[in-house]
């Protein structure tokens, strides 16, 4: 098992806690008339823009970096400083376990990597943790795709002002699966995951001072290789735009 530490500053930070400084702020689709939901859903769509960025990165051993860059200064500035830990094993094509990384002969990594922080930003600061356990197949030989399956975990908890004086906070813990996402080697053309679905679980809750609210919600992500993901939040079909521009809300309604 090979095994990495460090610490991962701000400008890395995970979207995760981008997406929640967003949502106050956030118009949003008009078929999510629940901003609690709406919240859940900026976020997923968020980190899956964190995802596809990652899944674009080298595989050269230090390759899979601790933590993948987010789209910081997307919904603002913010300052913070992040931790965590990583472990790879390295298997071949008939499943051995390899001491090192090779180009041809390794067929599967699995990874696992947790990160965890702190980052404040104006009016709000959050607490941020993540857990992955993935695997990544179908890299021996002169490969041209790559799948990824694995599962997570997250919680976010943050607290804030809005801009009429009144406190707010969020907690949000979910889950998330990845299922055969298929996705073209870097530097291929089109570069966005040709198949496969990410499916996350999350509730959170909301509380002000005169009232707490609690959704929960289930999204399902599908890629065809376009920029253009579709999700299905709690049996609506909306879109990510998977090549939106930092500071772009990448979620909205299908067919706009």
């Amino acid at each position: 098992m090979k095994r990495i530490n460090r610490c991962v500053r701000a400008g890395t930070v995970l979207a995760v806690a981008l997406a929640f400084g967003a949502c106050d702020d956030a118009t949003g689709p008009e078929t999510l008339d629940d901003a609690v939901v709406l919240d859940m859903a900026v976020l997923a769509a968020d980190a899956t823009l964190e995802d596809v960025a990652m899944w674009g990165q080298p595989l050269g051993f230090g390759g899979l970096p601790a933590a993948v860059p987010g789209r910081p200064g997307g919904h603002g500035d913010f300052s913070g400083e992040f931790s965590g830990t990583r472990a790879v094993t390295f298997f071949d094509e008939d499943g051995n376990e390899q001491d090192a990384f090779n180009r041809l002969t390794t067929e599967s990594v699995h990874l696992i990597r947790e990160i965890a922080g702190h980052i404040t930003r104006d009016n709000f600061s959050a607490d941020i943790a993540r857990a992955r356990d993935m695997t990544v197949s179908g890299l021996a030989g002169e490969e041209t795709h790559r799948t990824w399956n694995g599962s997570g975990t997250e919680e976010v908890s943050r607290t804030g002002v809005l801009e009429d004086g009144t406190e707010r906070s969020h907690s949000m813990s979910g889950a998330f699966e990845y299922d055969d996402v298929v996705v073209p080697v870097p530097g291929s053309d089109p570069r966005y995951p040709v198949s496969g679905t990410i499916t996350r679980s999350m509730t959170a809750t909301r509380t002000r001072p005169d009232r707490t609210v609690t959704r929960s919600v289930e999204i399902v992500i599908t890629f065809d290789g376009t920029a253009i993901a579709t999700a299905i939040v709690n049996g609506e079909a909306m879109e990510i735009d998977l090549a939106a521009r930092a500071g772009r809300n990448p979620l909205r309604r299908r067919g706009k």
